[in-house]
């Protein structure tokens, strides 16, 4: 469990992170992953880091970050301190962390597989220190399939697990689920790669006794109320994009 936000990720967050909570009104839009990318160079070009953006009398700093982005929409971004606080208190009842990439409790092979491409946000439920173990297996596939498929992917998982190895999967029905049961199953570990619904997922009773148990993490670079959406096309219209999460593992 991670207890704290760090003045670093307190900052990515009102930069990137939609905050879903409560009314909305308008607010500036978030800076993509280019955009935050580009404004952490800058910051690191003139020696200074995101959490300098929350110090007082940060006009100066901002006024050396316009050319990255624009003076206004940076201010209104670090603006939403009340927001964040009351997102933060709203996970924390849901045991829900969240760290940044600039955290030393970031998951170091992430960072070192994606490098660039690694999630600005992590958010989780369960004990981090699972996703620093090394000797996992990935297993993932189609919603899908028949059972003798996912009862295969269960056999798979279990085997690993009895080897002491880590399942990872992405939690959606058909063989990933059948992969994580079959890991549980057999007493092993398992994580789960959200592509959204983090707070449903962690609000699941099944689930709540395996995170209690520190068997089971769930993470997500997705807010945690967000809802997972499968690509759609309507009349040649995209409706929606599925992030798609590499393995890492």
């Amino acid at each position: 469990m991670i207890e704290k936000l760090s003045l670093n990720t307190k900052a990515i967050l009102l930069l990137t992170a939609p905050l879903i909570i409560g009314r909305r009104g308008r607010e500036a839009a978030l800076l993509a992953p280019g955009e935050y990318r580009a404004l952490a160079a800058r910051l690191h070009s003139i020696q200074t880091k995101p959490a300098d953006l929350l110090q007082p009398d940060t006009d100066s700093l901002i006024d050396q970050c316009s050319a990255v982005v624009d003076k206004s929409r940076l201010t209104a971004l670090l603006g939403r301190g009340f927001l964040l606080s009351q997102a933060v208190e709203y996970w924390r009842t849901r045991a829900i962390w969240v760290v940044s990439r600039a955290d030393a409790s970031y998951p170091r092979r992430l960072k070192e597989r994606l490098k660039r491409d690694a999630p600005i946000l992590l958010y989780g439920c369960g004990e981090v220190e699972i996703a620093a173990s090394r000797g996992s297996l990935a297993i993932v596939g189609s919603r899908n399939v028949d059972d003798s498929l996912n009862e295969y992917a269960r056999d798979v998982a279990s085997l690993s697990a009895k080897a002491g190895r880590i399942v990872v999967s992405g939690a959606a029905r058909g063989i990933d689920r059948a992969a994580m049961n079959g890991a549980l199953e057999a007493d092993g570990k398992v994580v789960g790669v959200l592509a959204g619904d983090l707070e449903r997922m962690t609000m699941n009773r099944e689930h709540r006794n395996l995170l209690l148990e520190k068997r089971l993490l769930l993470i997500s670079p997705y807010d945690p109320r967000a809802q997972f959406n499968v690509d759609m096309r309507c009349s040649g219209t995209r409706r929606s994009t599925l992030w798609r999460m590499p393995l890492w593992w």
